[in-house]
């Protein structure tokens, strides 16, 4: 199970490095249901542009463990509070059938 999840994140991290020295966001998650006894892996790398409390993102989604495209997310946010802990949002996304997925409207609170 651990070498499982090791080895593609030993490969995928010098992407990850890259595309920091290029001014790009980038996410590595993982983990294990124990229920399923399935790990997954998964990868980010995308962009985020913000000015006075709006900020527009697209990152492209991959599967490390399967090395495949998940397809792209899309979100706008804009904070309601000068605290950065609450803003609303509009995003969506292509999945990997470049098919628009659904526009979901909401709301974030941080504490």
């Amino acid at each position: 199970m651990l070498k499982k999840i090791i080895l593609p994140l030993l490969l995928i991290l010098p992407f990850t490095a890259q595309a920091g020295l290029l001014g790009l966001d980038s996410q590595i998650k993982g983990d294990y249901n124990l229920e399923t006894n399935k790990s997954t892996l998964t990868s980010q790398v995308g962009k985020t542009i913000g000015m006075y409390g709006l900020s527009v993102s697209a990152d492209v989604d991959f599967n490390v463990m399967e090395f495949a495209y998940d397809g792209m997310d899309f979100k706008a946010e804009y904070d309601v509070l000068q605290l950065n802990n609450a803003s609303v949002y509009v995003s969506s996304g292509l999945d990997t059938n470049w098919a628009m997925e659904d526009i979901k409207l909401g709301f974030e609170f941080n504490f």
